[in-house]
C-alpha cells in the first residue's frame, strides 16, 4: 500500500505535540531522566579521575623506591631511618607536582625498608605503598559520597658486595644531522662520546676481568641503522661509538627492535651461564636529541618498548636537548620514570650516562613489583 504524507510525518508529529503537551508527561519524563545523565555524567569524571591519579602515584612510588635502594647502596653508612627520610621526601615531591591536578588530593604514605646479608653481599629492599583520596564531583556528594580513594604500592631492591651482578647491555644512539649541532660549544655527537665513555669507564671498573657484562650498540638516522653486536669487551663499543657520524633524519624503530633482539637472545643466557653461572639482568639505553620523522616511527617504537617493559627490560632513556615530541617518546619508553633523564646540557647527559653506568654496574638495583 503506498504511504500517503499524513503517515509519513506522522512521528514528527507526534514529537511535536509531546513537547506542545500541557499536562505534565513530557516534564515527568524529563524530571527523571536529567538526574540520571547528570550522576552518570558526573561519575564517568569521578572513575576517570580516580585512574589519573592511581597512575601518577604508582609512578611515584616507583621512582622514589628505585631512587632510595639506590641510595643505600651508593652511600656508605646511610642509615635506615635516614633512607626512610630521603624516601619520603622525594616522594613529596613527586607527588607535589600532581596535587594541583586533582581537587583536595591528599596523600597518605608508608615507607618499610630491611637490609639482610645474602651470599657475602648486602641488600635493602625498599617498599613503599601509599593511599590517595581526592574529592568527588558535587553530583556523586549528591550520593552520600564526599571523597575517592585509591592505593598502590612499590617494591624496589639493591645490593653491593663482592659479587657482581651480570647483566647485558645495549644502546640505542641518535646519530641524526641534528646531532652535528652545536650544545655549550661542543658538537653534540662528540659530546655523547664523552658520556657513553663515562659510562663504559664505570663497566670497566666495576667487571675488570669482563666475566660480568656484555654490552653493544646500535646507532640510527632515518635510513640507516648500524650496530656493534654485544661484546665481553667495552672496547669495541667504544670503538664503534667514537666512529660515529652525524647525518641523516631520525627513525628509531630498526635500532631499539636490535636492541631488544640482541638483549633478550638465548644466546646471552647461555654466554653469561657458561662464564658466570648467572641469570643476566637486561637493560637497554635509549637515547635521542629530536623527534622522528614521522609519528608512525613513534608508534612502532612504543610497541617495541611495551614489549621490552613486559618481559622483563629495564629501559632507560636519555633526551639530549630534545623537542617535546621527542621527550614524549622516551618517557613513555623508560622503565619508571626514574629511568627517565632530560638532559638539557652537555653536563647533564654526561650525568646521566654516568648515572646509569653506577646502577647497573656497580650496584644491583632494580623494580621488583
Amino acid at each position: 500500500m503506498k504511504r500517503g504524507p499524513e503517515m509519513v510525518t506522522s512521528p514528527m508529529k507526534k514529537i511535536a505535540e509531546l513537547l506542545r503537551n500541557n499536562n505534565g508527561n513530557f516534564a515527568m519524563l524529563a524530571g527523571l531522566t536529567i538526574p540520571v545523565v547528570f550522576i552518570a555524567g558526573s561519575l564517568a569524571v569521578d572513575t576517570t579521575n580516580a585512574m589519573s591519579m592511581k597512575v601518577r602515584l604508582q609512578n611515584a612510588v616507583d621512582s622514589a623506591a628505585l631512587a632510595t635502594s639506590t641510595r643505600l647502596a651508593q652511600e656508605e653508612g646511610l642509615s635506615l631511618d635516614d633512607a626512610k627520610e630521603f624516601a619520603l621526601t622525594f616522594l613529596n615531591g613527586q607527588v607535589e607536582e600532581d596535587l594541583p591536578a586533582f581537587a583536595d588530593m591528599s596523600v597518605k604514605p608508608t615507607v618499610e625498608i630491611t637490609e639482610t646479608k645474602e651470599d657475602g653481599s648486602t641488600v635493602w629492599r625498599v617498599s613503599i605503598s601509599m593511599i590517595g583520596t581526592q574529592a568527588v564531583t558535587p553530583m556523586a556528594r549528591l550520593m552520600g559520597q564526599d571523597k575517592i580513594s585509591v592505593g598502590v604500592f612499590g617494591k624496589s631492591e639493591s645490593a653491593v658486595g663482592k659479587t657482581q651482578g651480570a647483566f647485558s647491555m645495549a644502546l640505542v644512539l641518535d646519530r641524526s644531522g641534528s646531532m652535528d649541532w652545536d650544545l655549550d660549544g661542543q658538537r653534540k655527537i662528540d659530546v655523547l662520546k664523552s658520556a657513553v665513555g663515562g659510562l663504559l669507564d664505570q663497566i670497566e671498573t666495576a667487571d675488570p676481568t669482563h666475566n660480568y657484562v656484555r654490552i653493544g650498540a646500535s646507532s640510527y638516522n632515518s635510513y640507516m641503522t648500524g650496530s656493534q653486536k654485544l661484546h665481553w669487551k667495552p672496547k669495541k663499543t667504544r670503538d664503534f661509538v667514537n666512529a660515529l657520524p652525524a647525518d641523516g633524519g631520525t627513525d628509531s624503530t630498526d635500532a631499539f627492535s636490535w636492541a631488544y633482539d640482541s638483549v633478550s637472545a638465548a644466546k646471552e643466557f647461555t654466554q653469561h651461564k657458561a662464564k658466570n653461572g648467572q641469570e643476566p639482568q637486561r637493560y637497554i639505553v635509549f637515547m635521542t636529541d629530536g623527534d622522528n620523522n614521522y609519528s608512525a616511527a613513534d608508534s612502532s617504537t612504543k610497541v617495541l618498548c611495551d614489549e621490552a617493559k613486559g618481559a622483563g627490560v629495564q629501559v632507560y632513556t636519555v633526551a639530549f636537548a630534545a623537542p617535546r615530541r621527542g621527550k614524549e617518546l622516551l618517557s613513555y619508553c623508560a622503565t619508571s620514570s626514574a629511568h627517565f633523564f632530560d638532559a638539557q646540557s652537555s653536563a647533564d647527559l654526561i650525568s646521566a650516562f654516568k648515572s646509569i653506568g653506577e646502577q647497573a654496574s656497580q650496584l644491583n638495583s632494580r623494580l621488583t613489583q
